[in-house]
């Protein structure tokens, strides 16, 4: 992950390249009235989604990423 001094200038761009192939995001969305888990890489793309938030989780640790609860 880069070092940014000033963190004030970090651009759209920095903060999409931040932990891309570390961090894995993962946000509940209701779907037909189900709850589901989505897991996005760090720049927004989607990687994959489940019914079970404990499989995310283990989906996201699996391949080597941080989960990350997004709200």
């Amino acid at each position: 992950m880069p070092f940014f001094a000033d963190k004030k200038n970090i651009t759209v761009e920095d903060l999409a390249k931040m932990g891309v192939n570390t961090v894995a995001y993962i946000k509940k969305k209701i779907v037909d009235q189900r709850k589901m888990w989505f897991i996005y890489a760090a720049e927004g793309t989607e990687l994959a989604y489940t019914d079970d938030e404990n499989k995310a989780i283990s989906l996201a640790i699996d391949n080597e990423l941080i989960p990350v609860s997004v709200h």
